[in-house]
């Protein structure tokens, strides 16, 4: 689609760390500079502003870096209400961006511009009373926006079945890889398993961990390395300790050399409680190395147990466990997974025809706003 002028798109994403940034700059390094003007408000702590900095099409905008709802949300929405009047197209991604955004759009009468990624729904993260306001929230928000791209089907369902907009709202575009990034060969360190992600209670660490903890006897050389930072950090390594697995795990914290970790690694693990469509998986099969994941959420649309990774079931170090001791006992098995895993990936969930999607979906925004405006400058001339 081609316009007389750059479209103005505006850019929020709150999260600091993880998925939802790289989606975003993905998305943003895919983006023509000669077709948009590129706006992007995010906390300056966030691993997603360095990231845009040199980027010289790019303009930068803080906004407050709290995950929960506080008082500086005030601030924060009046920063946004400006740069949602003068875009053609708004983006907002994650929650609580998503609601401060959709906010921002209903006040200045631009919801029809505005589209949302939710990156997982804010009350999977909530239990009891506030997951029941968060959701009704969502149903809110919902009103204030055009389209809602989920990154999975799971996603989707999830969001239709609590009453979160309409299903001509939706669009479902999964999430991709660079994967040009993830290229390298395998060459896998004997005995290491990864983990990568915040170090956070959803992610369940302690599982991963516990299953270590049950196969130190028979794999001697099996080590742990989780990739991340978190709330649970004190907790991890209080748990690492009582089972005196310190020279088995080790803690390596925010690690921007991820390709160059899996790459050395005999296997990925994912063991969280809920997952949208999550990149970790991704960049592991894209890295050609087999992938243990909790079967949750989007995470069967992506790996088809037994053959381009191996689903457990959430929260059981003992499923986990026998997973890996299969994996690590059968490196041809193991071998054959992790191939037939990029292969999907390399089909089906690049960056780049994720970014392609999503720009279609701008096409529809923009395109759905120009025909109210044709419609009004043809009655006014007869």
């Amino acid at each position: 689609m081609t316009t007389s002028r750059r479209r103005r798109l505006l850019i929020v994403s709150q999260p600091l760390e993880a998925g939802v940034p790289r989606h975003v700059f993905d998305l943003v390094s895919f983006l023509d500079p000669t077709a948009y003007e590129i706006d992007v408000a995010c906390p300056r702590v966030s691993e997603l502003w360095p990231s845009l900095e040199p980027l010289r099409h790019v303009r930068l905008h803080e906004m407050a870096p709290h995950r929960q709802p506080a008082l500086v949300d005030g601030r924060t929405l009046a920063r946004l209400l400006p740069l949602v009047r003068r875009a053609d197209i708004i983006h907002a991604h994650s929650s609580k961006a998503g609601f401060l955004v959709r906010l921002a759009a209903a006040v200045q009468g631009r919801a029809a511009a505005c589209v949302f990624t939710p990156h997982g729904w804010s009350f999977w993260s909530a239990r009891g009373a506030r997951a029941r306001v968060y959701e009704s929230l969502e149903r809110l928000a919902a009103r204030w926006c055009r389209r809602i791209l989920a990154v999975s089907e799971y996603e989707r369902r999830v969001g239709l079945r609590c009453r979160i907009g309409v299903a001509d709202q939706y669009r479902v575009i999964p999430n991709g890889v660079d994967l040009e990034r993830f290229s390298a060969p395998p060459a896998p360190v004997r005995g290491r398993v990864l983990m990568v992600g915040r170090l956070a209670a959803p992610k369940r660490p302690d599982v991963a961990v516990h299953a270590v903890a049950a196969l130190c006897s028979r794999f001697p050389e099996l080590e742990l390395h989780l990739v991340g930072d978190g709330p649970e950090r004190p907790r991890v390594e209080a748990l690492v300790a009582g089972l005196g697995l310190s020279r088995r795990v080790r803690l390596l914290g925010t690690r921007h050399d991820v390709p160059a970790l899996l790459a050395e690694a005999e296997c990925l693990i994912v063991t969280s409680d809920y997952e949208a469509c999550p990149l970790s998986v991704l960049e592991g099969m894209a890295a050609g190395i087999p992938v243990i994941a909790a079967r949750v959420g989007g995470v069967p649309e992506i790996v088809d147990d037994g053959t381009t990774g191996i689903l457990v079931e959430p929260g059981r170090p003992d499923e986990l466990a026998a997973a890996l001791a299969h994996l690590l006992s059968d490196r041809e098995r193991a071998r054959s997974i992790g191939d037939a895993g990029r292969c999907k990936v390399q089909a089906a969930f690049s960056s780049e025809g994720m970014s392609r999607a999503i720009v279609q979906v701008y096409d529809e925004v923009t395109l759905a706003a120009q025909v109210p405006q044709a419609s009004r400058a043809t009655a006014a001339s007869r």
